[in-house]
């Protein structure tokens, strides 16, 4: 044969191979418009065909028409201030588009040691859903970076089940002085979200919800919430979101935030250390706090309010300092976590000494405080019931007076349903082995956290004759306060129709307020010196 036959065999084959395959379909009519997600129309938007090389621009009623073209190709859509978006051409298009936030872009791009100031007022922000359609800002690889707020300055992330700030792999990170929480409409409804729960099976409801919503949209199918793009089995479903996210990260500073959870997680931290929060709120999430496999966190002064959970703790070193805590609008104790062991008991003061006795205990938490009129008032008001006399000396964050032994037992019954935990009064040796500190106490001194009565105790020489806001004076080791003095304390178990009490209070001196020291009531006597604190056992 010749080589012209070749050649020319060549070149059909080779244009056979080259033509788009798009080529061989029907052409169709593919028009629309586009609009914000918010339903308002966008003109001058660019839509462009990738494979076809071909564009139009939206006119001032955010239409467009490309005529007819073949449909196997693939949309561009941009235009400046939104999320770009590709699509599938079709027939009838309405195509929504998610602005982006110039603040959301500063966070994003900050570099190592950058500070970035949020402007007063509201910022509205969106996930990039071409990047990461869960995370709304995002510091990945990242050090030395400061997010500072000016006065009253808020982001409002408009999905709600998305985290906010997503921290990956970052240390000394600085958020402060900001309001980050979901989107609300002025009514203080959350964003609708369709249900598809009547669908035959999952598929059928992720059809349903991608005909009707499009791309990049939220629907609910069994209770569970998912995305409609790129979704194709349940397990793939939303999780709850993270006002912050943390993972592998450490040096977390966050001061003067408020963290809105609206159901969500208001902050949550795994595999990292050295997390810092103070002056802070976390509000009505589902946890207040998550933390999992994390050293060295400290949350102080701060308030933990209206969270279905007000922490959750797995494998995690935490130290709670000062908080206020309400749950369903109820002021409730904030618990000290000590680990179980024994004390050595030695006494000295025989020669020759005998041999020493262990004061036992298994793991608990304690209230850091004795039980406030604050805390018990909601118990009375949730309950219907009468509020105790507090002797003209005032309510507030005086501890609770004038309460019998079964008033305390209801109480502690009352907050374990509140948190879904087992709470009670403490035993005696329960009681003692936190007073002295625990594993990092021990028998050495007289009262609990020091040798010198008045340094830790309301007492006969320096209450006034009257009981005194609770934590106040020094605390022991373990961050406990009160525990000599200012009311005696009811402790669990009856004996012979009576209860012990420890502690001492505001009308004692030395003695009765010293750790080894007690006393005895009936179970029905109440007075203005006697009180309590409660545990939760630890399963």
């Amino acid at each position: 044969m010749s080589r012209k036959y070749y050649i020319f065999v060549f070149t059909i084959i080779y244009l056979s191979f080259s033509i788009d395959p798009c080529y061989g379909l029907n052409k169709i009519p593919v028009s629309g418009i586009v609009k914000n997600i918010e339903g308002n129309l966008l003109p001058e938007a660019q839509l462009t065909l990738i494979r076809q090389k071909k564009s139009v621009t939206t006119n001032r009623f955010g239409e467009f028409d490309f005529g007819k073209v073949f449909p196997n190709d693939t949309i561009l859509i941009e235009i400046n201030g939104f999320q770009y978006q590709t699509l599938s051409p079709s027939s009838d298009m309405e195509i929504s588009l998610y602005p982006k936030s110039e603040i959301q872009e500063l966070i994003n791009g900050a570099r190592n040691g950058t500070t970035v100031i949020v402007p007063s007022g509201i910022h509205y922000v969106y996930p990039d859903f071409n990047m990461d359609s869960t995370v709304g800002m995002t510091i990945n690889h990242k050090s030395d970076i400061t997010i500072t707020g000016e006065i009253d300055s808020e982001i409002r992330l408009k999905v709600p089940n998305a985290d906010i700030f997503y921290i990956h792999e970052s240390n000394n990170i600085t958020i402060k002085n900001i309001t980050i929480g979901y989107y609300q409409s002025e009514k203080g409804n959350k964003p609708s979200i369709i249900s598809y729960d009547e669908a035959e099976n999952f598929s059928s409801a992720f059809r349903l919800a991608r005909g009707q919503l499009g791309k990049n949209s939220i629907f609910r199918y069994k209770g569970d919430l998912y995305h409609t793009n790129s979704i194709n089995e349940p397990s793939d479903r939303i999780i709850s979101g993270r006002g912050i996210n943390l993972y592998n990260s450490s040096d977390i500073f966050i001061d003067s935030l408020k963290i809105f959870g609206e159901n969500n997680i208001c902050l949550n931290a795994e595999n990292s250390k050295n997390i810092h929060i103070k002056n802070s709120e976390a509000n009505e999430g589902l946890y207040g706090f998550v933390f999992n496999n994390c050293t060295n966190v400290i949350i102080g002064n701060s308030i933990i309010s209206d969270n279905r959970e007000i922490l959750y703790n797995k494998n995690a070193q935490i130290e709670l300092n000062e908080n206020i805590i309400k749950i369903d609008g109820n002021y409730v104790p904030e618990f000290v976590q000590i680990e179980g062991g024994f004390i050595e008991m030695l006494d000295e003061t025989i020669i020759p000494p005998p041999k020493p006795t262990y004061l036992r205990a298994n793991s608990f938490s304690i209230s850091r405080t004795e039980i406030t009129f604050k805390q018990f008032d909601a118990f009375c008001v949730a309950t219907n019931r009468e509020k105790p006399d507090d002797s003209e000396w005032g309510r507030g964050n005086r501890p609770v007076i004038n309460i019998t032994y079964d008033e305390a037992i209801l109480y502690c019954e009352w907050l374990g349903d509140l948190l879904s935990k087992k709470i009670r009064l403490p035993s005696v040796e329960e009681w003692e082995y936190a007073a002295r500190g625990g594993v990092n106490g021990g028998d050495d001194n007289l009262y609990s956290g020091s040798n010198t009565l008045e340094d830790v105790s309301w007492c006969k020489f320096n209450s006034n004759d009257k009981t005194q806001p609770v934590g106040l004076k020094n605390s022991n080791e373990l961050g406990i306060y009160d525990m000599s003095g200012n009311v005696y304390e009811f402790c669990g178990a009856v004996k012979d129709s009576m209860i012990v009490l420890k502690g001492g209070s505001w009308a004692n001196s030395g003695v009765g307020c010293r750790l080894s020291d007690h006393a005895v009531s009936k179970v029905d006597f109440w007075d203005d010196n006697i009180g309590f604190r409660c545990v939760i056992s630890e399963l």
